[in-house]
């Protein structure tokens, strides 16, 4: 091959190392017929071919680029599996409903019984009333006949015009 069709694979990127070689060689055995052969002979000589020693072989390049990217991909993948895994278990366990507590038997009888203590009472038969005022509202203490007492608290609702009623007996 001559030195022109060498020159030209050259500049389009086509020679192998070997041909750079022999290119860069032949500028030292006959000078440079005109200005393009100089200008090739001035890039060869500040971008010398590459030495074959400083060529990393293929398969340890491979390695180098593919498989370490299939490492960040399966690594990637396991902490983004994880991430999905960790969050629906959070979504399950915190929007889980609570179970419902069930009353002991004691304390359903206790209640009735309260409840049956409140229900008997009524505070228009009580002989005294006594009205201590707490906030917006008051506490009534209602004596009985027999010696019994019951205190409500007394909220006014709808202006003052009725009042909401609730027992603070034990």
């Amino acid at each position: 091959m001559n030195r022109k069709d060498l020159i030209q694979r050259y500049l389009e990127a086509e020679t192998s190392l070997d041909q750079e070689r022999d290119l860069a060689g032949s500028f030292e055995s006959v000078p440079p017929s005109d200005e393009e052969e100089e200008a090739v002979r001035m890039m060869l000589r500040e971008i010398p071919p590459v030495r074959t020693e400083e060529i990393p072989e293929s398969g340890d390049e491979f390695d180098r680029i593919v498989r370490g990217a299939r490492k960040r991909t399966v690594r990637t993948w396991c902490l983004a599996f994880s991430s999905v895994a960790a969050i629906l278990a959070a979504v399950v366990f915190l929007t889980r409903k609570p179970e419902p507590v069930e009353p002991e038997m004691t304390d359903a009888l206790e209640l009735l019984q309260k409840l049956q203590f409140i229900s008997s009472l009524d505070p228009a038969d009580a002989d005294e009333y006594e009205f201590k005022p707490v906030g917006d509202g008051f506490i009534m203490t209602a004596r009985f006949k027999d010696g019994d007492e019951a205190s409500f608290i007394l909220t006014p609702i709808d202006g003052g015009r009725s009042f909401n009623l609730v027992s603070l007996n034990k």
